[in-house]
């Protein structure tokens, strides 16, 4: 069986990667720009477990897509630290395609195969700031609201259908995103996580996997794994 994971090439993409690899899952992975990474990772894997791996730049085509997908993860995404009045009409519409059009036109693509063989899991990877909402994230976490919403609608589109569609609120988590603020502002914030650190990406991955695998949630969920954010 193969498990779709968009944005692979690092961060938690990567890790849930390894992790679903690690669990005897073909991948098929894709990026925005970051093609020589993945092929790094497509080569890796395959050598150690022996995984067949399949590496997307950009949008997915329907000749890209195995025929036996059974687990889709829109983990692609983008956010832009700043106020609302700095953040460019441009640097606006990068992170609405990032989030949301890319979640819209994988999971159309991917579920149509889904809704033929009436099984599947959609995994979408949402934040609590969908939740929160976060001062100088604006539009990042008007997306990810949508995405939650986004997962609301499709599990009740799909309840008959043998599809569930859950999504992931995640708190702070060690990657690129997260690395804009100063070493001051960094510090202030962790102070006020759960063990003043951030979760790695491959802890948010293991997180993912065992509930996702041993179906630890109803269709509709939208499962906070916070670790501090308020």
């Amino acid at each position: 069986m193969f498990a779709v994971i968009t944005g692979a090439s690092r961060g938690i993409g990567k890790s849930l990667a390894y992790k679903f690899a690690e669990h005897n899952y073909d991948l098929l992975l894709t990026c925005e720009k970051n093609i020589d990474l993945l092929e790094q990772i497509k080569t890796d894997i395959e050598s150690k477990y022996d995984r067949k791996v399949i590496t997307v730049k950009g949008e997915l085509q329907e000749s890209d897509l195995p025929n036996d997908i059974y687990i889709l993860i829109n983990n692609a995404g983008k956010s832009d630290y700043n106020l609302i009045q700095d953040i460019s009409y441009e640097k606006y519409k990068e992170i609405i395609y990032s989030n949301l059009d890319y979640t819209f036109l994988t999971t159309k693509l991917v579920s149509r195969q889904m809704l033929k063989k009436k099984q599947g899991i959609i995994v979408n990877i949402s934040s609590m700031w969908g939740l929160l909402g976060s001062s100088m994230e604006s539009i990042y976490s008007m997306t990810k609201g949508g995405i939650n919403a986004f997962t609301k609608a499709l599990a009740k589109e799909f309840k008959e259908s043998g599809i569930d569609v859950i999504a992931f609120a995640l708190g702070a988590v060690d990657t690129d995103m997260n690395r804009q603020l100063s070493d001051d502002e960094m510090k202030d914030f962790l102070k006020t996580l759960d063990g003043e650190r951030m979760w790695s990406p491959d802890e948010v991955a293991e997180k993912i996997h065992n509930i996702v695998t041993t179906k630890q949630y109803n269709t509709g969920d939208i499962i906070e794994l916070n670790n501090g954010l308020s």
